[in-house]
């Protein structure tokens, strides 16, 4: 009996040091084959290769350098996490016939990039183009609209070290796909990017004929000593208190945003003035309504973009209430309190402008044959030709990949129709 439980355990060991071993040659070969491809342009340098038996395989103390640009990033350890052993030893095999598992993980530790080098210095040499998502990003500081290499080498920046992990979850069955991304980077804050879509086509190349649709995204920064560092550096650049300061560039973000024609309600910008304050925790999720399209939205009055996007924002784990905003002009000012009353009926008739085209639900025979865009009570947003009004509904029809499909919407259950010119 001992020599047999001997045995046993020699040959599970065997078994154990066979799956290494392969672990082992077939990292080294996918690195061998990606370093080869990727010759002409940097090279790839790393210590060494880490297995485990749960289902993780990477690679310690790698560097990759670009001699185009004579600069390079480091890393001290990345990984590839699957669900167990089993999807880990098919990841190959999956690979080549064009799939991938239903779970995988990619976890990066230490990634380490100089402030001053050229990868930086060309990340941050153009601005991104000014819209309502980078309006946060803008500061109030003298002439600087944004922060560049320069300005983060005079805040006492020298290397950005990151750790970071990017995940993703199939559901087959649902058709679901879960995705996850975190990062922490010394000294400047942690980021988590969570986003949920469903009806996700089995085939990848059928997502752009079936695109799948948002279910939910969110976004949360975390400690953000990145917000604290560029409101001393600015507040000391232009001699002004930190209260002052904070006020500023509140007044920076209005500003920013009424350019895009948003204007944000009171409560969303007092709740911005408390997290310049203190900037521990700050969390925007939106949960869209099914049928809405996000090219379409400039196209709706506030309170519908808002009722399609179903946001919540949450400042320092307080819940900020009520939402709200206004399409306004961003050619009107408000440059004092008595010229408020002036911008105020300006906005008014921009709003007025906006929902020129609608039509009344009343009168959809009339507009037979003409693409109409319907948005319900309950939020819902469609868009197609009206081929016909009946039975007290409205029948569509609507662009579906290559082809076209037949729907009703019950007369009683439209709020708004609008005729697209």
């Amino acid at each position: 009996m001992s020599k047999l439980i001997k045995w046993a355990v020699l040959a599970v060991l065997a078994v154990a040091v066979l799956i290494k071993l392969s672990l082992w040659l077939s990292v080294r070969s996918i690195m061998e084959d990606a370093a080869r491809q990727l010759s002409p342009i940097m090279e790839i340098r790393y210590g060494g290769i880490t297995s485990s038996f749960d289902g993780r395989v990477g690679l310690s103390q790698i560097e990759v350098r670009v001699p185009a640009m004579g600069d390079s990033l480091r890393i001290s350890h990345a990984a590839l996490k699957f669900e167990g052993l089993g999807e880990l030893l098919r990841f190959k095999e999956r690979l080549a016939e064009g799939r991938f598992p239903e779970q995988m993980a990619v976890s990066l530790e230490g990634l380490s990039l100089d402030v001053h080098g050229p990868f930086m210095r060309q990340l941050y040499a153009v601005p991104a183009e000014r819209s309502v998502l980078t309006a946060m990003s803008e500061v109030a500081c003298g002439k600087i609209r944004t922060i560049g290499t320069d300005e983060l080498l005079d805040m006492g920046y020298r290397t950005f070290e990151t750790d970071g992990e990017f995940s993703y979850r199939i559901q087959p069955g649902a058709r679901r796909l879960h995705l996850n991304l975190t990062s922490d980077t010394r000294d400047i804050g942690e980021l988590r990017v969570a986003l949920s879509l469903i009806n996700m086509a089995d085939n990848p190349a059928d997502v752009r004929v079936s695109p799948p649709r948002v279910e939910r995204l969110s976004v949360e920064l975390n400690d953000n000593q990145y917000q604290r560092r560029v409101q001393a550096y600015c507040a000391a650049k232009l001699d002004l208190a930190p209260e002052a300061y904070r006020k500023l560039a509140v007044e920076q973000l209005d500003k920013v945003l009424r350019s895009q024609r948003v204007a944000l309600d009171q409560p969303l910008l007092d709740a911005y003035a408390l997290y310049l304050e203190d900037p521990r925790a700050l969390h925007v999720e939106f949960q869209p309504s099914e049928g809405m399209v996000w090219d379409g939205l400039q196209f709706f009055d506030a309170k519908d973009v808002l009722a399609m996007l179903r946001p919540a924002v949450l400042v320092n784990h307080q819940a900020v209430q009520p939402l709200g905003f206004a399409w306004v002009d961003p050619t009107v000012r408000l440059a004092s309190a008595t010229s408020a009353p002036a911008a105020v009926e300006r906005v008014g008739s921009v709003a007025a402008g906006a929902r020129t085209g609608f039509v009344t639900v009343s009168s959809l025979a009339d507009h037979v044959g003409k693409r109409l865009r319907f948005v319900t009570y309950d939020g819902m947003y469609y868009q197609g030709i009206l081929t016909r009004v009946a039975n007290d509904k409205a029948y569509l029809r609507l662009q579906a990949g290559n082809g076209t499909a037949q729907m009703s919407l019950r007369l009683e259950k439209i709020d708004k129709v609008r005729v697209q010119f």
